[in-house]
């Protein structure tokens, strides 16, 4: 096998923990004049086709044999000054302009009885939505906004509440919605707020963005700190 090359099989989880080892994959490669074959690792629950790339890694579904006795274990490499380069392998010809993108993660996060930093439950989620109902109408620097969520009843919320300009995303375009969600996390003008506990897709997107990622005190007790995110505690 060529010396500068490496290969790392992927997380067969969501798009936020893949994305996550990729930015870290990428800084190493090219900080060490590396190139990655990483393996986009498919499971029964969650298959996402492909739609991202990196500047020094090849993306692939499969490994061969021969590579699999290769594979590298540690290459995770993340400074917070650091953005990769990347391209989603889709276009959007209209892309809207908004000050915050709201993301709000419910679904399987809300779990009473896991007790695991990075769960919450719904006091805790409905808590927090009120907060950030609060903070974006009373922040100057806001004055559009639009949300990305796994239940559209949450955006129905927001709209009915907050009083800035709402922009409407579109979904009119033959890509999955979690794709759709991520490409709009990283496209602020401004500011990513993780409404939510904890979640890993909206802090990759603001790492990708670049954005300040706008956050609440509870987040602080979760996985976050260890993504060194650019990260702004509200209230």
């Amino acid at each position: 096998m060529e010396n500068n090359i490496i290969y790392f099989d992927g997380r067969p989880d969501g798009l936020g923990n893949r994305i996550e080892q990729l930015i870290y994959i990428q800084q190493y490669c090219k900080e060490n004049n590396l190139h990655c074959i990483y393996r986009w690792n498919q499971s029964i629950k969650r298959k996402y086709k492909c739609l991202i790339s990196f500047e020094n890694i090849t993306i692939k579904d499969k490994l061969t044999e021969k590579e699999k006795m290769h594979l590298k274990n540690d290459c995770r490499l993340r400074t917070p000054e650091y953005v990769p380069k990347y391209k989603f392998l889709f276009n959007i010809p209209k892309i809207p302009i908004y000050d915050v993108i709201i993301h709000i993660r419910g679904g399987d996060r809300l779990n009473p009885f896991n007790k695991h930093h990075d769960f919450s439950n719904v006091n805790e989620l409905n808590s927090i939505m009120e907060k950030t109902i609060k903070y974006v109408n009373n922040d100057k620097t806001i004055a559009t906004y639009t949300v990305v969520t796994d239940d559209k009843n949450y955006i129905n919320h927001m709209t009915n509440n907050i009083k800035k300009k709402y922009i409407k995303l579109s979904y009119d375009y033959d890509i999955r919605d979690a794709w759709l969600d991520f490409y709009y996390l990283t496209q602020p003008k401004k500011y990513v707020l993780m409404c939510c506990r904890f979640s890993s897709f909206s802090i990759t997107a603001s790492m990708l963005g670049n954005k300040e990622l706008l956050v609440f005190q509870e987040s602080m007790d979760s996985s976050l700190p260890r993504y060194k995110a650019n990260i702004k505690i509200i209230s």
